[in-house]
């Protein structure tokens, strides 16, 4: 006699469930002393999370930007702080992030320090198709402000990463990882699997 037990086959998620929020942060390839060049950084990582809070469907409510120095350098003075700063309304637009990002970044930057690490998350993701207008905010066609952001998505998909980027994320940082010590992706990348030839 075969029992039911009312148990149900469940499907496996082909797709992963969008994320609550997005990080993007990295140590510098060189200690960096200037707004300027942290700006650079800052815009970098807001480029690169908000191409994942598009490629999700989401829109962003508030972005986190924080900095910090070399906590291994005893006899540099430490410091770390971040800053969320949050938006009227809720946006994908990468010049938008990259301006909020910047705005806190002025916040908490201090002359004189030498920096390691920065990174922004990108928080209150709310995905785009229940996006909710603000009572006293004049109504703004966001139209162009997508198409920009299509057309920024579609040239580095076909013509590689940061092919076109933001202004505010300046020229061949040097703040940026050395590509000298940045480990092969063996995992990852076809072309980075060692090769062995049999004589």
């Amino acid at each position: 006699m075969q029992r039911d037990w009312g148990l149900s086959c469940l499907a496996l998620e082909e797709v992963a469930p969008p994320r609550k929020e997005i990080i993007s942060s990295k140590s510098f390839g060189a200690m960096v002393t200037s707004i300027d060049e942290l700006g650079q950084a800052v815009t970098s990582y807001v480029t690169r999370a908000s191409e994942k809070l598009r490629s999700q469907d989401s829109m962003c409510g508030a972005v986190h930007v924080f900095i910090q120095t070399n906590k291994f350098k005893q006899m540099d003075l430490q410091y770390s702080n971040g800053l969320t700063v949050p938006l009227i309304v809720p946006t994908d637009d990468s010049r938008v992030l990259a301006g909020a990002a910047l705005h806190g970044l002025e916040r908490i930057f201090i002359e004189g320090l030498r920096y390691k690490k920065a990174g922004v998350m990108l928080l209150d993701l709310s995905p785009k198709s229940v996006l909710q207008g603000v009572l006293f905010d004049e109504a703004r066609p966001r139209e162009p402000g997508v198409k920009v952001m299509a057309a920024l998505d579609a040239l580095n998909a076909r013509f590689g990463r940061d092919s076109v980027t933001l202004a505010s994320a300046g020229l061949a940082p040097r703040w940026a990882l050395r590509s000298g010590n940045k480990t092969p992706c063996y995992t990852t990348k076809w072309d980075e699997l060692p090769i062995a030839n049999a004589r």
